[in-house]
């Protein structure tokens, strides 16, 4: 061998370990630089527009009251007339409104449902406290108060409720994982994201209900929508594995993680985020496990189905790139048999 092939070989040898090396630690810089966008983005875009906001009260005294309900910004409130108190609170209980304004001949009432949204009510008490402050000041008015009332109260530990989505979100990417580097055949995969779903809404709905009381209610129930939850996730990330690979799983993976925890209310509502953030959110399986959680705990009366319904078609669209990639496989190795 030429001299300078030899002393080609020798660079290479050399080198790629240093090469290997200092990628390797570029790419924990990107992933700690993607991950860390992921959550702050949602964080400082989040400004609060259109709250679903309920106001009962004396015709004439509605359209002082929503001017300056927009006063401070025009698009905060998106605000909805009812007949009475008791149909503002309906409002509240099915979550049609996030929390409502009554007024009356001797003052003002406003309604929250911390159960619901912790950072919707803080906004709603420090509106109270303004107008209690703007009576205090005001020369008019005498035998007129301002009374805050929690319509919907949260448990001891509720403001850990968002919390709902990690068991969720670990078991199921663990379940899509298991079944997508342990078991081959996508029978026995099925079983295993089945069976991982089952169990793992049992065990968690168990920690966050009896054990922690962070959601109160029927243990049943959150078991289901605990493991409805699980599925829909390890079914997708699963799927996308069998259908594109190492690549698929990381793709499932990053898109639970980076899209539906963030966008999905972990940490800040929806109504919060500008638009396509918010909309993305609701409907992916992260952000409806912590809402139809909170429904069945808090919010009886208000409609589960859209949560339902999204956890089915996850699954659907999982398990149907699982079969598909199967098929792909199975052609893949017959043509390279052949």
């Amino acid at each position: 061998m030429p001299d300078s092939i030899q002393s080609r070989s020798a660079l290479n040898r050399h080198s790629a370990p240093w090469a290997m090396a200092l990628a390797l630690g570029l790419l924990v810089a990107l992933i700690a630089g993607i991950f860390t966008s992921a959550f702050i983005w949602p964080l400082k875009e989040s400004n609060a527009h259109h709250i679903p906001l309920g106001v009962s009260g004396p015709e004439q005294s509605l359209s002082a009251m929503t001017k300056q309900l927009n006063a401070s910004k025009a698009d905060m409130f998106d605000i909805r007339t009812y007949g009475s108190r008791a149909e503002l609170v309906h409002g509240i209980n099915t979550r049609s409104v996030e929390g409502g304004v009554v007024l009356s001949n001797t003052g003002v009432e406003v309604l929250t449902a911390s159960a619901g949204n912790a950072q919707v009510t803080q906004i709603l008490n420090t509106l109270a406290t303004g107008m209690k402050e703007q009576q205090a000041a005001s020369q008019q008015s005498s035998g007129m108060t301002v009374t805050t009332t929690d319509v919907v109260k949260g448990s001891t530990a509720s403001s850990a409720g968002n919390l709902v989505v990690l068991p969720a979100l670990i078991a199921g990417i663990a379940a899509a994982m298991m079944a997508t580097f342990i078991i081959k055949r996508p029978q026995y995969r099925i079983i295993t994201l089945l069976s991982g779903a089952t169990l793992g809404g049992l065990a968690g709905a168990a920690v966050l209900g009896p054990w922690f009381d962070v959601l109160p209610g029927s243990y049943g129930m959150h078991a289901l929508a605990l493991g409805m939850g699980i599925l829909a996730i390890a079914s997708t990330v699963c799927g996308l594995a069998a259908l594109l690979g190492k690549t698929g799983l990381g793709l499932g993976m990053m898109l639970m993680m980076l899209i539906g925890n963030p966008w999905g209310g972990m940490l800040v509502p929806t109504e919060f985020l500008p638009g396509f953030m918010g909309w993305v959110g609701s409907h992916m399986p992260n952000g409806n496990v912590i809402t139809l959680m909170k429904n069945i705990s808090f919010f009886p009366e208000a409609s589960q189905s859209g949560q339902w319904w999204t956890f089915v078609a996850w699954t659907v669209a999982g398990m149907l790139m699982l079969v598909a990639g199967a098929v792909l496989q199975q052609r893949r190795e017959k043509a390279f048999t052949s």
